[in-house]
């Protein structure tokens, strides 16, 4: 199926190039030679573009890992867990595969060595975000020159991102160390005022450093069951979630919030419930035993308890989205949002 020419320039490519990509829209492969140079073959199709695509990938495939039934399959399974061999690293960057790019991507055996040449085979691929955000787990990526790299690209990508997890989860990264500037990061805190999962990145990765915007101050309370909360920056958590939760109209932006809200307040006696009266009683005993009848105390106790089982039963019973969440779990954000502004009252 492949002419004669496009044979020939491939496999040149394939011996002299340490990774490979394909851009399946310009129909064009390029190949990246050890002194960083690109080389690039604008294909010639005899058939239908897609199924000489597959051409190309097959020869690819048969050429460099020696497999003649084209893109091993175990790669498909394994691609995002992890299993990924050291071995092959190398030779999954020349098979022109994207999924074999995240597969390295995400492989335990990732290091410093191939990290320039995956990012070089992500860029400008449907799945060039996914990676990024794959890479910037790693802590080695983060403190290499291109973890710059791949956090401006996310950065860039942000206002087209329209999947919520991945908005929460691409600013919870981006927020790493040094990896955008403190104008970068204020613009995005700014920015989470009107569209709050950007905030849900801010006070999972930022505790005890976040923006004070609202000259917040430490309450003048002196209780050791309050010395997270009477903070500034505990202060300045506590109001986020309370703007945070106002807004509420996406499941996982909930989940998340009241994951961080009953992990932040966790107190040695208080379980996690999934009912609300139960949170509320198990506060009530708890509050009693230690002898502190205090009701910021008691409200402290209450939010110690809160976690996504909450509410995620009664989401997924109903189908619940938009505005309908806060209407049909008002028995349970209520209680939430009052305590929360007893924790937060001067």
């Amino acid at each position: 199926m492949l002419t004669p020419e496009d044979t020939l320039r491939l496999n040149v490519l394939i011996s002299t190039c340490v990774a490979i990509r394909i851009d399946v829209y310009k129909l064009v492969v390029v190949g990246l030679t050890k002194d960083k140079k690109e080389r690039t073959i604008t294909l010639s199709p005899t058939v239908d573009s897609s199924k000489y695509i597959q051409a190309v990938q097959k020869l690819l495939v048969s050429q460099v890992l020696g497999s003649m039934g084209g893109y091993p399959s175990y790669l498909k399974r394994w691609s995002r867990m992890g299993q990924v061999g050291s071995a092959n690293l190398k030779s999954l960057l020349k098979i022109g595969n994207i999924e074999a790019v995240v597969a390295v991507s995400n492989s335990q055996n990732l290091n410093d060595e191939v990290l320039d040449l995956v990012w070089w085979c992500a860029t400008n691929t449907d799945q060039q975000a996914e990676i990024g955000r794959f890479l910037l787990t790693r802590d080695f990526v983060i403190k290499h020159p291109i973890g710059k790299q791949i956090a401006d690209y996310l950065l860039e990508f942000l206002p087209f991102t329209d999947d919520t997890t991945q908005l929460i989860d691409t600013t919870n990264l981006l927020l790493q160390d040094d990896l955008i500037s403190p104008q970068a990061k204020d613009k995005l805190w700014k920015q989470g005022q009107r569209k709050t999962a950007f905030l849900v990145g801010f006070i999972e990765r930022m505790q005890g450093n976040l923006p004070n915007n609202n000259n917040t101050i430490v309450l003048d309370k002196n209780s050791k069951e309050l010395e997270c909360i009477n903070t500034e920056q505990g202060q300045i958590l506590l109001k986020t979630i309370t703007h945070i939760l106002k807004k509420i109209n996406q499941e996982h932006i909930l989940y998340r919030t009241l994951e961080v809200l009953g992990s932040y307040l966790s107190h040695p006696m208080i379980r996690p419930l999934p009912d609300i009266e139960q949170c509320k009683n198990q506060a009530q005993i708890v509050a009693k035993q230690l002898g502190l009848e205090d009701e910021k105390i008691k409200a402290r106790l209450l939010l110690a308890s809160v976690s996504e089982q909450l509410v995620v039963s009664t989401i997924s019973a109903h189908s619940l989205a938009g505005s309908a969440i806060r209407k049909k779990l008002t028995n349970v954000l209520t209680p939430i949002q009052e305590a929360l502004q007893a924790l937060t009252a001067q």
